[in-house]
Parts: C-alpha cells; sequence; structure tokens
C-alpha cells in the first residue's frame, strides 16, 4: 500500500526481493523454499505473491511455485504462507503450507504450473493450477488436482473448476472471478469461472496440437461444444498472461480489463459490455514478453517481463 514491490525469483528461483521506485534501491529479503526443491531452470521458481495483510514492516503472505521432490523425482504446485520482516534484519519465516498439488507429476513433463494467485481477504485466496504438462491429463481421476482452479484458506482447499490447460492470469471483479488460459497452438481463453463447471481440457480447444510428439492431444479442435465456453478466445496464439482491472483514472477504458501476453509482446485492453459478454478488445504493442500486471498507488499499471524489465504504464 505504500508504493514498495515484492517481487520474486532471481538466479535461484525462489528469493523474495523488495523494491522501492522511489529509491531505485533493492535487497533480498530471503527464501520460500530451499535452493535444492528446484532444478536450474526458469521454470522452476515463484510464480505468484498474494498479500494477505501488511502493517508498515510486516506482511502476511502466500506464494505459490513448483517443488521438485527428490525423493520420488516428481513436482508439485505449492501455496505456502510466510511472515515477511521488513525490517533493518529482513526475514522471510514460512508459517504453513496451505497447498500441494496432487499427482506428483514426472519431472520431465515440467510446464504449465500456473500456480496465479487472487487474494479474497486476509484468510482466503483463489489459486489456478495448470496441467503440468502431465501426459495422463485426459484422465479426470488420475489428473486429480490439475488443470484447476481453487479457494484455499489454512484449513480448507476447494475445487471450483476444472478442465484448464494453464491459467497465468486471475482477477476477481465483485463476486465474479476471471481466468486467461493458454490454448494449444491457438485458443487462449478468457474465462469466467463457474464453480462446479468443466472448461474442456483437453477434450475440447479452439486452438490445434502442435505435433505428432505432443504430451497430450485435444479430442476436438476448433470446438467448446459439451463443455464450458470462454468469453472470447484468440486464434492464433497470443499467449495470455495476468489480467488487472483498470481504477477510473484510465478514461474510457476505466473498470476494464487488461491482459499481459508474451507471444505478442503487448497489453490486451478488453471491454465487458457485462460481467458475461465482451465488447471491444485493443491490443497495443510494448516489445517485451509481460509476465505478470499489477496496478500501483498511483493507478498506473506496473508489468514485469521477461527480460527482466519492471515498466510503468501510464493512461494517456
Amino acid at each position: 500500500s505504500d508504493g514498495r514491490f515484492l517481487l520474486g525469483g532471481g538466479k535461484n528461483g525462489f528469493a523474495l526481493y523488495l523494491f522501492d521506485p522511489a529509491t531505485g534501491t533493492e535487497r533480498i529479503l530471503g527464501k520460500v523454499e530451499n535452493y535444492t526443491q528446484r532444478f536450474n531452470d526458469s521454470r522452476f521458481a515463484i510464480t505468484d505473491i498474494g498479500v494477505l495483510s501488511q502493517s508498515s514492516n510486516r506482511v502476511e503472505a502466500v506464494v505459490s511455485y513448483p517443488r521438485y521432490d527428490r525423493t520420488r523425482d516428481c513436482v508439485n504446485v505449492v501455496l505456502g504462507a510466510y511472515q515477511i520482516d521488513l525490517g533493518l534484519k529482513p526475514t522471510v519465516k514460512r508459517t504453513a503450507t496451505w497447498f500441494t498439488s496432487k499427482p506428483c507429476v514426472p519431472v520431465s513433463a515440467v510446464q504449465h504450473a500456473a500456480g496465479r494467485i487472487e487474494v479474497i481477504d486476509k484468510s482466503n485466496v483463489y489459486m489456478t493450477v495448470g496441467d503440468l504438462g502431465f501426459t495422463k491429463i485426459d484422465q479426470v481421476k488420475t489428473r486429480q488436482d490439475l488443470g484447476s482452479v481453487f479457494k484455499i484458506n489454512k484449513s480448507k482447499v476447494e475445487k471450483i473448476s476444472q478442465g484448464h490447460r494453464n491459467q497465468q492470469g486471475i482477477l476477481l471483479i465483485g463476486n465474479d472471478l476471471y481466468t486467461s488460459e493458454h490454448g494449444p497452438r491457438g485458443g487462449d481463453e478468457l474465462n469466467l469461472i463457474n464453480r462446479g463447471q468443466d472448461y474442456g481440457w483437453p477434450a475440447v480447444s479452439f486452438g490445434q496440437p502442435y505435433s505428432s510428439g505432443d504430451y497430450v492431444k485435444p479430442g476436438v479442435t476448433g470446438s467448446h461444444e459439451g463443455f464450458t465456453k470462454p468469453l472470447t478466445y484468440w486464434v492464433p496464439s497470443v499467449a495470455p498472461t495476468e489480467l488487472v482491472q483498470l481504477p477510473k483514472s484510465w478514461g474510457t477504458w476505466s473498470s476494464q480489463i487488461v491482459m499481459g501476453t508474451l507471444r505478442e509482446e503487448s497489453l490486451i485492453f478488453i471491454q465487458l459490455t457485462n460481467r458475461t459478454t465482451v465488447g471491444q478488445i485493443a491490443e497495443v504493442n510494448v516489445g517485451e514478453r509481460i509476465r505478470d500486471l499489477e496496478i500501483n498507488k498511483d493507478g498506473h499499471m506496473i508489468a514485469t517481463t521477461d527480460s527482466g524489465k519492471l515498466l510503468v504504464i501510464k493512461s494517456a
């Protein structure tokens, strides 16, 4: 709330940093997991951070990441809770593990972790879990937690929806939860999440298989019949990431959605004419692969990029 940023990642993937844009200074706070619980691979890193509560020098937060289980040679998506001290001697203390996905997936398949967090209140969050590249993702009982959206707190995990591939954006507007999702070759989606619904992956997709070597092929392509349909979709792929809602200072785009992209290196502005209907869509090129988006205390968009930059994007 004071304009500083918690950033996750670094050389070893699991570090937390505090960045102060007012002074341009950055310092490491600690790590969320043992560095032995990852491969030297950019996929093994913090996927999102959710701030539950804060005071001047203390933050209660949840952090998601894929964790390597060396004993079983497999990977889970984990949501941990932390107490972060921002004082002169900063510390990151794990207080609980809220969620560990099942099944533990063979490490060779690791991709599509998702792990996007949307904070509901100081005790509850929504989180996305992708399909992790699991070769048996088409088997509903075997895939268990994979390809789902969850409501999670310290003592309870509730599956809200399933049939997702890789939901790298999540946004709560009132009581409406939206996600952006990577399709295969095309078929990226913007979804309104409804409790108990199946969104079709990998049974159906508006996209196409990549090749004969895919870990799984969609059963039916160019269609979503029999499953919950997206509000809108993109063919060819734009590779969508995080979603944010613009504040009132953004003029005609106030209260509308912005989605980051990887492949298009752009921001996509999406008008909702009502909670279930997409109106105008506008794309603005920024020349960077956008990994995450937030709105800061001044109403500006803050974007992190795959090249390691932090961009400040203001309304014209």
